[in-house]
């Protein structure tokens, strides 16, 4: 006598490819991003302790980097959205509000940043048209002394650190990924945050790239297993 195999494995069966490309394609963006930034970071111009005045001078005579460095950045951050919902839902599989808090206050920090304005943009804009650089650094001036462009900048700042801290806390505890690379997690966005203060763009780039290593520890996972994110029909 035969049987009927049960609905639920059938289902499995007939999608295991097309699931398997696709988790293979989750967990290499989930490091895509943060290697993007890396290079960003690494090829602009100017130091992000400079002033306006010298970093529309540094844009003007490396403006093609300027732009390939703009490219890293749009591509990055997308691919560090994803990153940031895949690692989330992964860490919430074990520890709920942790992982929830670290996707929300990650995200939502990256959203804030991203919506200020690029003064690179702005300059490479303005260099474009013919505008001179001290009508540019006086409207980098201005524009970034506008509470609209402060405030999400410090949430940024705060939400980011706290939300990678809360990630990695949430991996650690699970136990989802090794424990050294959950730690990474955890120092990487402090880090980054003393790169870009104390203007070392080399730490910069290194805590990016701690990052890509614990994100890049959760790739496998997700690539088995899914990030445990279910729907019902």
């Amino acid at each position: 006598m035969t049987t009927t195999p049960p609905r639920a494995h059938a289902a499995v069966t007939e999608t295991g490819s097309g699931r398997g490309l696709g988790r293979t394609l989750m967990g290499v963006t989930a490091v895509l991003g943060p290697v993007l930034l890396a290079v960003a970071v690494g090829i602009v111009p100017y130091g992000t302790g400079d002033s306006s005045k010298e970093m529309v001078k540094d844009i003007a005579a490396h403006r093609t980097v300027t732009e390939l460095s703009l490219w890293g950045w749009l591509f990055g951050s997308i691919a560090l959205m994803a990153g940031i919902l895949l690692v989330g839902l992964l860490a919430m599989r074990h520890s709920p509000k942790l992982g929830l808090w670290g996707l929300l206050l990650f995200g939502t920090g990256i959203l804030a940043i991203s919506a200020t304005p690029s003064m690179d943009v702005v300059t490479l804009g303005g260099l474009g048209k013919g505008v001179g650089q001290d009508a540019l650094t006086r409207t980098a001036d201005g524009t970034l002394a506008l509470p609209v462009v402060g405030v999400p900048t410090l949430y940024f700042v705060a939400a980011h650190v706290v939300g990678a801290i809360l990630l990695g806390v949430a991996l650690l505890r699970g136990r989802v990924i090794p424990a050294w690379a959950a730690w990474l997690l955890i120092v990487s966005m402090p880090l980054n945050v003393v790169g870009y203060a104390g203007s070392l763009m080399p730490v910069t780039v290194v805590s990016f790239l701690l990052m890509a290593v614990a994100f890049g520890a959760a790739g496998p996972v997700i690539v088995r297993h899914g990030t445990g994110w279910t729907r019902t029909a």
